[in-house]
C-alpha cells in the first residue's frame, strides 16, 4: 500500500514538474520567423497570347517546366505558363491587363500585389527560354539578399536602409541606425534566449536600391526614388518584420519598438500577427536547413515544431487576422515590452514653442535568473512599463543623437511573465513530495 501511495505521488509530481516546464515557451518571435508554417509562396505566372502558333507554346511551356525544375526547386516560388486565348479562361489573366506585348512574366506576391518582369520575350524558343531562367533567378537571389542570409542565421534582426532624396535626412536616419545598434547589443544577453550578434545594417544608395527591384517590392517599398528613407527591418528566414519605416516622417519610437519584438517570448501578449510578416522570395536549401538547426538549437522544419508553433499563432492577441496581413501600426506593440527595455534617449520635437523634453525608452531586461545593467536603465520615467510606454509614445518625433541614460529603475513590476504561476507550480510540487513522503514513512511505520 505505502509503495503504492508512493509511486501515485511520485507520479502527480512528474506531471506538475511537466506542466511547469511546457509553460514556459521553447520558442522566441525570432525562432517563430524561421518556420515556415505553409506560407503563402510567390506566383510567376509567364503569360503567351494567341498570335503565338503551337510551336511556340508548346516549346514555352516547356521552359517554364524546366526553369520549375532547376532554378525554382528550393524557392518559396511557384511557376506556371498561362495562355491568354479566350476559350482558356485562366484565372491569372486579371494579372496580365497592363501587359502590352508577350509572351510575359508577371510576378503576384502574398498579398496579391502584381510585378511586370518581362514582356516581349524573344520569339526564338531558345533565347525566350534563357531569358526566363534570367529573370526566374533575379527573382529569387540578388547581393542584398546573399548578405541578408548570410548575416540572418546569427544576428539579431538585418535593418535595411534605402537612402532619399533628401540626402540630410538620409545621413541623420543612417546615423540613428548605426547608434541603435549598440544599444540593442547590450540587452541581448538578457533576453529569455540570448542572441549573439547585434543587428546588421545594409545600406542601399538609390543608385543600389534600382538593382533591387523584386526586394523591394516584396518588402512593400518603392523601388524608385522617394524624398523620405525608406527602412525595412527582416528576421529569421527573411521575414519582414512589421511595417516599412520612412524618416523623418515616422516617430522613432516605431523604429526602437519594433527592434524590441525580436527577443520576445512567443507567448507572451504580442500581436501574433508580428511574427508571420511575409518572406522575401529566396532559396532555401538543404544546407540553409541544416545550418538553422546547428545555429537555433531545433529544426525549423520538423513537423512537431511546426504543429506546436501554429498552435501558438493561432491562439493569443492577433491570431485572427491572418498571416499575411501586418498590424497596421508598430506602436500597437506596447504591451508586449514589460519585460526587456533598451536606453534610448526619446527625440526632441521640431515645435520651437515647447521646451526641449528627454525622455528615455527603455527597454531593461529583467530575464528569469538575470542581471539588471544599471547603464541601461532610465530615472526618467517611474511607474508600470505599460504606463511608461503609454506616457513615451505621445506626439511625433523626429531623428537625434542617442545617449545611454543613467539611474536605477527598482520598480518591482518589471518582472518575467508568468513567474507567479511558476512559483505556484513549483510550490505545489514540494507540497505533493512532502505528502508522499510522510505517507510512505507511516506505511513504513505500520509495517515495522
Amino acid at each position: 500500500m505505502a509503495r503504492n501511495s508512493t509511486l501515485f505521488f511520485l507520479a502527480l509530481f512528474l506531471s506538475y514538474w511537466n506542466v511547469a516546464t511546457v509553460s514556459a515557451c521553447r520558442y522566441t518571435v525570432r525562432d517563430v520567423a524561421f518556420v515556415d508554417l505553409g506560407d503563402m509562396p510567390y506566383r510567376l505566372f509567364v503569360y503567351v497570347n494567341e498570335t503565338a502558333n503551337e510551336t511556340e507554346r508548346g516549346e514555352l511551356a516547356a521552359a517554364v517546366r524546366k526553369v520549375a525544375q532547376d532554378t525554382l526547386v528550393d524557392a518559396n516560388v511557384i511557376i506556371e505558363f498561362v495562355d491568354t486565348s479566350p476559350e482558356t479562361d485562366h484565372p491569372a489573366l486579371k494579372y496580365a491587363t497592363a501587359v502590352e506585348n508577350f509572351p510575359a512574366v508577371i510576378a503576384v506576391g502574398p498579398e496579391e500585389e502584381t510585378l511586370i518582369l518581362g514582356e516581349g520575350l524573344s520569339a526564338d524558343a531558345s533565347t525566350a527560354a534563357e531569358q526566363l531562367r534570367r529573370l526566374c533567378e533575379t527573382f529569387v537571389d540578388s547581393p542584398t539578399r546573399r548578405e541578408m542570409f548570410a548575416k540572418l542565421f546569427g544576428v539579431h534582426s538585418v535593418i535595411l536602409v534605402v537612402d532619399g532624396t533628401d540626402v540630410d535626412s538620409s545621413a541623420t536616419t543612417r546615423d540613428m541606425v548605426r547608434q541603435t545598434i549598440p544599444q540593442v547589443e547590450q540587452s541581448l544577453e538578457y533576453l529569455p534566449k540570448p542572441i549573439k550578434e547585434p543587428p546588421h545594417m545594409i545600406h542601399l544608395t538609390p543608385q543600389a536600391a534600382a538593382e533591387e527591384k523584386v526586394l523591394l517590392w516584396a518588402l512593400g517599398m518603392n523601388p524608385s526614388p522617394t524624398e523620405a528613407t525608406q527602412v525595412a527591418l527582416l528576421f529569421g528566414r527573411g521575414r519582414k518584420l512589421g511595417p516599412v519605416l520612412r524618416f523623418p516622417e515616422d516617430p522613432r519610437r516605431r523604429f526602437i519598438q519594433s527592434l524590441a519584438v525580436v527577443g520576445q517570448d512567443c507567448e507572451c501578449g504580442l500581436d501574433r500577427r508580428w511574427m508571420q510578416g511575409p518572406m522575401v522570395p529566396h532559396r532555401w536549401t538543404t544546407h540553409d536547413e541544416k545550418v538553422a538547426i546547428e545555429k537555433l538549437g531545433f529544426d525549423p522544419g520538423n513537423p512537431l515544431v511546426k504543429a506546436e508553433i501554429d498552435r501558438i499563432l493561432t491562439r493569443g492577441p492577433g491570431s485572427e487576422g491572418g498571416r499575411q496581413t501586418a498590424p497596421e501600426d508598430s506602436l500597437e506593440i506596447s504591451p508586449a515590452l514589460s519585460y526587456q527595455e533598451i536606453a534610448l534617449d526619446d527625440l526632441v520635437t521640431e515645435d520651437t514653442s515647447r521646451e526641449s523634453v528627454e525622455e528615455s525608452s527603455r527597454l531593461v531586461p529583467t530575464a528569469e535568473g538575470g542581471k539588471r545593467n544599471p547603464s541601461l536603465q532610465s530615472s526618467a520615467t517611474a511607474g508600470p512599463p505599460s504606463q511608461i510606454l503609454e506616457s513615451e509614445l505621445q506626439g511625433p518625433v523626429n531623428t537625434q543623437s542617442l545617449k545611454d541614460a543613467e539611474g536605477v529603475n527598482k520598480n518591482p513590476a518589471v518582472s518575467p511573465p508568468g513567474s507567479w504561476s511558476y512559483f505556484f507550480l513549483i510550490g505545489s510540487a514540494l507540497v505533493v513530495v512532502t505528502i508522499g513522503l510522510f505517507i510512505l514513512l507511516r506505511g513504513g511505520e505500520a509495517a515495522a
